[in-house]
């Protein structure tokens, strides 16, 4: 006997591949003659970023730059220089499977690095990177809805998810030109610098999104009267912007995140001379995704009154994107400066850090670390670089739905103020705190039917109702099942509203 079976389209999200491609760095760097000698490298460091990002057939490709750069002491001792140089990287990466249309999370990892100076004007480097790339598919899988054929029982089940509506990745540049805050001395060269973006709202508008926000910038830089002193200027940019995002509407739920991929400054010169402007280009990416509620009903399972069945189906894990939180927590922490006695601290910032969540007893709960650098002055009026590494963890209170809550995080260090004491530094670090809150379900898809007419269901037609003696839990299900009868029929006859048994007692079966 053949049934029809009605389907549905039930959309996923499926990770194709999450991995990294290690990137080699091995440089021998003679300085220009513009450079100073070096008299001790205080700090180097590598800093990768990813420009653009494609896949074609079942080839990701990743394509970007590494900027490394050395602050060190010229032969006096005095002056801290800035030193960079950077190359162009690519990595290209076997997906399993070709993947049109795929969402590309990408960013990079720094794995470690070694710099000496084998002369007063020479360098020797050698590290690595990780370009790392998540890439995920949407796919469409079909659930059986309905089984129409005599005498069948179906068991349904309705799912609501939220399927991906639409992304967008876009990159846009953020310019100015920044003037020096009063009272500061004309810039000469620039030390050091950094920047990133935060969102501070968004609107949906017909397929689009307008996103709204501020590029944050910091520099450290050598003044034009005295090379050996050192300023600090920060300033915010801000930026609109229109984003295309296909499918976006205000009855979605967004993912939006952003991340500075690369920062190009320059000083410039006044009508009179002076150094004392930086004109700023900041390149943003953005990495938008939007997720639109939808029910699925599907069959969970069936039988027949008539005949045995045989029932195929797969097992499926869906993560179903429930919602997107921010936070920001201000960790008080302290270093214990023993072994670095410093008068004076003339920058203080954060470079890298990790960060995990997961849910449990009511709250989402972070854990992670980020490390602090230090530049400051010694007793000598000497310049000093040291990094610590801190721990953190917070917890916010989260009511979740549902049961097997899983949680992605990330997190962005806003800013740090300082004091110093006799022991240390007292530190007050912002951190800004990302979580996606997904609900992980594990499915039984039913994909296909069929009736065995060899083997046909035995039923007692000798009465018209027989008698059963349930427990209290026991389900409608399985005694329907058991007596080739329907669930609706037993509720009927014994004045049942829901699919379990109350109370311990005797049940009528009609049969």
């Amino acid at each position: 006997m053949d049934y029809m079976l009605n389907r549905e389209a039930l959309a996923t999200s499926e990770v194709i591949y999450d991995g990294c491609q290690e990137q080699p760095v091995d440089l021998d760097i003679s300085l220009p003659d513009y450079c100073p000698d070096i008299q001790r490298i205080l700090k180097c460091q590598v800093y990768p970023h990813i420009t653009s990002r494609s896949i074609t057939g079942d080839r990701l490709e990743l394509e970007g730059s590494y900027t490394v750069k050395i602050l060190y002491l010229d032969p006096g001792g005095t002056a801290v220089h800035c030193y960079e140089t950077s190359q162009s990287f690519s990595a290209a990466i076997q997906l399993k499977q070709a993947a049109d249309n795929a969402q590309i999370f990408a960013f990079t990892r720094v794995e470690y690095i070694n710099c000496r100076a084998t002369s007063p004007r020479r360098l020797d480097i050698h590290g690595s990177f990780s370009a790392c790339a998540k890439v995920i598919v949407q796919g469409e899988n079909e659930v059986v809805s309905n089984i129409d054929g005599e005498g069948v029982e179906e068991q349904k089940s309705t799912l609501s998810i939220n399927k991906m509506a639409g992304f967008a990745q876009q990159q846009f540049t953020v310019e100015e030109v920044l003037e020096l805050g009063q009272g500061k001395p004309p810039a000469d060269n620039l030390v050091r610098s950094d920047a990133f973006a935060v969102l501070q709202d968004y609107t949906p508008v017909a397929n689009k999104l307008m996103i709204k926000g501020e590029v944050c910038v910091k520099f450290l830089y050598s003044t034009a009267d005295n090379e050996a002193a050192l300023e600090v200027m920060e300033y915010a940019l801000p930026f609109n912007e229109m984003v295309d995002c296909e499918g976006a509407s205000e009855n979605c739920i967004f993912n939006i995140q952003l991340n500075v991929a690369g920062l190009e400054a320059q000083i410039k010169n006044d009508y009179s001379g002076d150094q004392t402007y930086f004109d700023v280009q900041a390149r943003v990416f953005v990495n938008a995704s939007a997720y639109q509620n939808s029910d699925v009903t599907m069959v969970t399972d069936a039988y027949s009154k008539q005949y045995e069945l045989n029932i195929s189906s797969k097992q499926k894990s869906i993560d179903n994107a429930v919602e997107f939180i921010n936070d920001t927590d201000i960790h008080k922490g302290s270093l214990a400066l023993e072994d670095v006695p410093i008068s004076k601290i003339i920058d203080i910032w954060n470079e890298m850090n990790t960060v995990s969540a997961d849910y449990a007893n009511g709250q989402i709960n972070y854990k992670g670390k980020f490390n602090i650098c230090v530049l400051a002055l010694n007793p000598d009026n000497k310049a000093v670089y040291f990094e610590r590494l801190m721990d953190f963890e917070y917890a916010r209170p989260y009511q979740a739905k549902e049961d097997h809550i899983k949680c992605s995080a990330s997190m962005l260090v806003a800013g740090i103020s300082y004091r110093i004491t006799g022991g240390g530094i007292d530190l007050k670090v912002e951190l800004r705190l990302s979580a996606g809150i997904y609900s992980q379900y594990s499915l039984k898809l039913i994909t296909d039917v069929a009736a065995d007419e060899t083997k046909p269901r035995a039923q007692d037609k000798s009465a018209a109702l027989s008698i059963y003696y349930a427990n209290a839990g026991e389900s409608l299900w399985n005694i329907a099942r058991e007596y080739c009868t329907s669930v609706n029929a037993i509720k009927l006859e014994n004045d049942l509203a829901g699919d379990f048994v109350e109370n311990r007692g005797m049940l009528l079966i009609p049969m």
